[in-house]
């Protein structure tokens, strides 16, 4: 026969239940607080093309080097130019006479040719810096790109965590309900409940934490996006595991062809042997050309010639002979250029060993999605369902219940996170590749 409850122990459990629902209830307050600044989950989802879209034409790192390679492009003509010519002018403070009159004015006008070849190869060697910092800007691109994609899918993560904390604390208060009559008729303990409400404590903290991650997010995704500080990120929630099907070898070619960091290295090379060659080229002369034309005034002669106006021309041209200066420059040049043999061979194999790394990442990642997506969540829902059912019945203990509820959500969290895994290493082997896969 089921007990009355007396009226002090009535009051009694009003007492503890207002205590413990008094900080839930403020945690509660607090997280419709800051739900309200997030996007509404009615609101179209973000879309992953349109952000690197954006982040392409807005972003600043893009926008210098871009600006960059365009310098180099335009210092190509003034390396392939002669230099400027000279022009001058003298005045003879006293008059030099000469048979046929005084040189009064003379002008005068020279031009500096360097050696032909010079300035050939000082074209081509600036036409390769130019080339090179073309493939760093697609480089900072790919960069970018990357990281917009990696921002993207924590997104993701954090709205699919706080979409399945919410689906958890839903399942908790009704369950609340059920612990409450429970007790109510006496057939089971008032522990259970006090559970209970810890639990959705923790969850409604929780959400809070999720939140303040999601504007952090935020933040770093319009830096690279260049928008204005805080503006908000529609919800994300389309993210599905992409179809995997390269092999090594295949993405070993790829990245020979497409890789930005190796094809800047290759281009230093070539741009390094053209200033070897240029150094050496120092041994070679200089020519100047020049002409000028002397004002002659009237004479005190009766010569034809007399007052007649005088002009002459120069070629000179300089003499390379200090041999230590131009050994030292092509000793310089010939250790630039190792230096860049060393370099591209450190990013082949940096490439060779990322590629083969992050190929098994995908492989193991794309099997632990299938894993969970196929085997474990089914298998923790339904447990938790068969736990939650004999709770109510009466056949099962609480706290088999609430571990049946508490493995269901860090499986479901585990799901989405491996997910994010997955395409985070396919993100990064884009980078390394060069190219979308």
């Amino acid at each position: 026969m089921r007990r009355k409850i007396t009226h002090e122990e009535n009051g009694g459990i009003m007492i503890i239940s207002r205590l413990i629902l008094i900080p839930f209830i403020l945690l509660a307050g607090c997280f419709l607080f800051v739900t309200n600044a997030l996007p509404d989950e009615k609101a179209q989802n973000e879309s992953l093309g349109k952000l690197i879209a954006e982040a392409l034409e807005n972003n600043l790192q893009i926008a210098a080097v871009y600006n960059e390679w365009k310098a180099a492009e335009y210092k190509i003509s003034s390396e392939r130019s002669l230099p400027d010519p000279e022009a001058r002018y003298s005045r003879f403070g006293e008059e030099v006479q000469t048979r046929v009159g005084p040189q009064e004015n003379k002008y005068g006008a020279s031009v500096k040719v360097p050696f032909p070849a010079k300035l050939i190869y000082r074209g081509k060697a600036q036409s390769a810096r130019a080339d090179m910092l073309g493939e760093k800007y697609e480089s900072i691109k790919r960069e970018v790109i990357r990281n917009v994609k990696f921002i993207y899918y924590d997104i993701f993560w954090v709205d699919k965590a706080i979409q399945v904390t919410e689906e958890e604390k839903s399942i908790l208060e009704s369950l609340e309900k059920v612990a409450r009559r429970r007790y109510e008729s006496n057939l089971s303990s008032q522990q259970d409940v006090v559970k209970i409400q810890v639990e959705l404590s923790k969850l409604v903290d929780k959400l809070l934490i999720l939140s303040k991650n999601r504007k952090s997010l935020e933040s770093k995704l319009n830096v690279l996006l260049n928008r204005r500080e805080k503006t908000l990120v529609a919800k994300v929630s389309g993210v599905e595991p992409a179809i995997f099907k390269y092999s090594i070898e295949e993405l070993r070619k790829m990245s020979k062809d497409k890789n930005q960091d190796l094809l800047a290295a290759g281009i230093d090379i070539e741009k390094a042997e053209y200033e070897k060659t240029l150094a050496r080229m120092e041994y070679f002369p200089d020519f100047n050309f020049g002409f000028d034309y002397i004002q002659v005034g009237s004479g005190y002669t009766m010569s034809s010639d007399d007052g007649q106006d005088a002009w002459m021309a120069t070629v000179s041209i300089t003499l390379p002979i200090w041999f230590g200066k131009n050994n030292a420059r092509i000793n310089e040049k010939e250790s630039l250029l190792e230096a860049s043999k060393n370099r591209f061979e450190s990013a082949k194999s940096r490439v060779v060993n990322e590629i083969e790394d992050f190929y098994y990442k995908i492989r193991t990642n794309r099997e632990i999605v299938t894993l969970y997506k196929t085997a474990l969540i089914p298998q923790t829902q339904q447990s938790f369902e068969t736990s939650k059912a004999a709770y109510e019945s009466g056949k099962a203990d609480f706290l088999d219940w609430l571990d049946s509820e508490r493995v269901l959500l860090q499986t479901r969290l585990a799901y989405y996170k491996s997910i994010v895994d997955y395409m985070k290493a396919i993100a990064y082997l884009e980078r390394i590749v060069g190219e979308d896969l």
